[in-house]
C-alpha cells in the first residue's frame, strides 16, 4: 500500500472492486478474506459497514455478499459524469453495427491491468460477449499494446522487465520483437490480432487521445475466428481506422463546457 493511504479505505475498495467481478460477484467472508488476504476480524467489519450504507447486499440464507442497490446509483451517476462518456456511446454503436463485431471500451485502472469499461454487441448470432469490470493484465492482452505504445521509457520498462508470457502459441513472447510491433501500430493507428491472447478470438483496436496526444482508452471490435472472413477483416480496419482518425474526448470537456455557459 502506498504512502498516507488508509488501510481500511483500502480494504473497502477491494471488496467493492472484487465483488464487481463476475467471477466473484457473489462472494462468502472466507472467500472474501481469502482472495484479498484480509484478517476475518477486519473484513467482517468493514463488510458490515458497507452493508449498512447500501453498498453491499448480504443474503442471510446463502451467507454470500453481493453489490448493493446504492452501488447501483454510483455507478449511474458515475456513468453521468464522465465527461466523454455520453459522446462514446455512439462511436461504440457504430463500430458494432458497421462491423457486426461486439464493440469494446477498455482502459487502464491501474499500473499493470485494464479493464472492459463498456460495450455495445452487434446483431451476430455467434458473437463474442464480454463482462464489463472484467480486468486483465496489461501485457496479456492485444490492447495493452496501446498502452505500452504511449508510455513513457520508465513504465515501458515496468511493464516489459519481466517478459512477456505465452497466452497462445501465437503471442509475440520477444520484448525485441514486440517494441517493434509497437512501433508498427502507432504508425497503421489499428491493431489486428489473430488468436494472438484467446484462441480463437481476433479483436481490430484503436487507440482514443485526449487533445494533449495522451492515451485515454482503447476501442476494439472482437469477433469469432471460425465465423470471420478476409472481407471481413477489412472491414473492420477500415471502420477502425476511421474511427480512431476522427475520435479525440476531452476529459473534462463537459466541465468545460458548463463553466462557459
Amino acid at each position: 500500500m502506498e504512502q498516507g493511504h488508509s488501510p481500511s479505505v483500502d480494504s473497502a475498495s477491494r471488496i467493492l472492486k472484487l465483488l464487481s467481478r463476475y467471477r466473484t460477484a457473489h462472494a462468502s467472508l472466507t472467500q472474501i478474506c481469502t482472495e484479498l488476504q484480509l484478517p476475518k476480524s477486519s473484513c467482517s467489519r468493514i463488510l458490515r459497514t458497507l452493508e449498512s450504507h447500501g453498498l453491499l447486499r448480504y443474503d442471510s440464507l446463502t451467507h454470500l455478499y453481493s453489490l448493493g442497490p446504492y452501488a447501483i446509483v454510483l455507478g449511474a451517476r458515475a456513468e453521468e459524469n464522465t465527461d466523454y462518456f455520453a459522446d462514446l456511446k455512439p462511436v461504440m454503436r457504430e463500430a458494432a453495427e458497421r462491423t457486426n463485431m461486439t464493440a469494446a471500451w477498455i482502459q487502464q485502472v491501474d499500473a499493470r491491468r485494464m479493464m472492459y469499461v463498456a460495450k455495445h454487441e452487434g446483431a451476430a448470432l455467434h458473437r463474442v460477449t464480454i463482462s464489463i469490470g472484467n480486468r486483465f493484465p496489461i501485457t496479456e492482452v492485444s490492447y495493452g499494446q496501446w498502452v505500452v505504445a504511449f508510455a513513457d521509457q520508465a513504465q515501458r520498462q515496468c511493464l516489459l522487465g519481466g517478459g512477456l508470457r505465452a497466452m497462445t502459441p501465437a503471442t509475440i513472447t520477444d520484448t525485441e520483437l514486440y517494441r517493434e510491433h509497437l512501433e508498427r501500430i502507432q504508425e497503421a493507428g489499428v491493431l489486428v490480432s489473430r488468436g494472438e491472447y484467446v484462441p480463437g478470438v481476433c479483436a481490430v483496436s484503436c487507440p482514443v487521445l485526449n487533445p494533449r496526444g495522451e492515451l485515454l482508452g482503447v476501442l476494439a471490435v472482437l469477433g469469432l475466428m471460425p465465423t470471420m472472413t478476409e472481407s471481413d477483416y477489412s472491414l473492420a480496419i477500415k471502420v477502425m481506422v476511421e474511427i480512431g482518425a476522427r475520435t479525440q474526448f476531452h476529459p473534462d470537456h463537459r466541465a468545460r463546457t458548463e463553466r462557459t455557459h
